[in-house]
């Protein structure tokens, strides 16, 4: 892989959620094996050095996330960077070569992104330059995303505020950012293998298999699982972002505003 030291990949967690990196490991190492991008954890604290082997690098860090992800920026000093959380978990191989092609495409394009997974819900239009991506829009709601993909670091580092949170990154960062030199790209015929196992601190249905098929042990105790309400209810909120995903993330945007004034 010629791109060996253009693209490093920053795994935001805390130590809130340690239990979650030996997990994220063990499928990382066996399904990307010979991945040459660097992995590094971003955390807030590291008590037990034990927990941090595995990684590549380590920024200790009690801050926000953008603050964080500006961190690893800094330390991996690479072109590209790929963002990932603690419970993106990958549950099929990953060809390097396929992540060199992406870079190139990045590069050609100039892209600001090329996330690796699609979204089904928000709306894009075929990338007319290159029909095999799609492309969205800036200033549509998450255009912007957290989801695994290919960031240019300067652009990112230029996007990001310090105090921003990820999902303020995706909703905010969504509408206000509106760099139209700079595409959004998202390959039409490649989907990277990994599934969000985790969310709002409970395990869900397809973490939980992907660690069952890989003979991972869950202690339930420290991670419960969803239930079954709480599952419908993520699906029911992603039915409904479906309608109209920039109309509802702009109400979402003006209720945190209106909120945090109240509460100063």
């Amino acid at each position: 892989m010629e791109n060996r030291c253009e693209c490093a990949i920053l795994l935001y967690s805390c130590w809130k959620n340690s239990d979650m990196w030996s997990i994220f490991l063990t499928l990382f190492r066996k399904y990307w094996p010979d991945c040459m991008c660097p992995v590094v954890l971003l955390t807030d604290k590291l008590e037990d050095i034990q927990k941090g082997k595995g990684f590549d690098d380590v920024v200790i860090l009690d801050s926000s996330w953008g603050n964080m992800v500006l961190a690893g920026i800094e330390r991996v000093k690479t072109g590209y960077v790929m963002l990932w959380m603690d419970d993106y978990l990958l549950c099929d191989y990953v060809r390097n070569d396929d992540i060199a092609y992406y870079i190139e495409k990045a590069k050609k394009f100039h892209a600001a992104n090329i996330r690796l997974l699609e979204s089904s819900i928000i709306q894009s239009e075929i990338y007319q330059p290159d029909p095999s991506f799609h492309v969205y829009k800036p200033g549509t709601a998450y255009s912007f995303s957290t989801q695994v993909g290919i960031w240019d670091a300067k652009l990112l580092r230029k996007y990001i505020c310090r105090d921003w949170t990820p999902w303020d990154f995706e909703r905010k960062g969504s509408l206000e950012v509106k760099d139209f030199n700079h595409p959004l790209l998202a390959p039409r015929a490649y989907s990277f293998p990994y599934e969000e196992g985790v969310r709002r601190g409970k395990w869900m249905d397809n973490g939980i298999r992907i660690c069952q098929r890989n003979n991972i042990s869950l202690d339930y105790k420290r991670r419960k699982p969803m239930s079954n309400f709480e599952l419908a209810w993520i699906y029911f909120k992603g039915g409904l972002l479906g309608l109209n995903p920039t109309w509802i993330v702009r109400i979402q945007n003006w209720l945190h505003k209106n909120i945090k004034r109240s509460q100063k």
